[in-house]
């Protein structure tokens, strides 16, 4: 039971480390001054290894309720387990809607629409820095869980 517990905590941590590289690469690559289409290319694709590692987080974290050794009983009463779920509902929030202008810029320029105006990236930018400041906030919570403070 203890290989499965330490198994489901490095892929939770493992898709957390990757979401936060790509989450940040995906804002260091939106950039005007940056951004012609080579760089859109990227910063889409980015964007969507971004997407896919915050599911699975997400999967990887119900796999830990499910089969990890508290158990789900014990997790679904914990308030911090839930502040956790909400603060990554935002996250996906706020980087989603980041996410949709990005790969509608892809599509435009593909289309041969030509790349966005400086100001829409500095938008989705603004809108991908908050959600990255916003990932620090979790580790705290996810400390606090593990040490049993604020736990029921």
């Amino acid at each position: 039971m203890m290989l499965l517990e330490a198994a489901l905590a490095y892929l939770h941590l493992i898709a957390i480390l990757t979401w936060i590289v790509f989450i940040g690469s995906s804002t260091a690559l939106a950039r005007a001054e940056w951004l012609n289409e080579a760089a859109l290319a990227r910063l889409a694709r980015v964007d969507r290894i971004a997407a896919i590692a915050a599911m699975a987080v997400l999967f990887t974290g119900i796999a830990r309720v499910a089969w990890g050794i508290k158990g789900a009983a014990w997790y679904g009463a914990q308030p911090l387990l839930w502040t956790k779920l909400v603060l990554w509902l935002v996250m996906v929030g706020v980087g989603g809607r980041a996410s949709r202008r990005i790969q509608r810029w892809q599509r435009d320029c593909a289309a041969g629409r030509g790349l966005p105006g400086a100001d829409e990236i500095a938008k989705v930018r603004k809108r991908l820095m908050a959600a990255s400041h916003l990932m620090v906030v979790i580790p705290l919570v996810a400390v606090c869980l593990a040490r049993g403070i604020g736990v029921r």
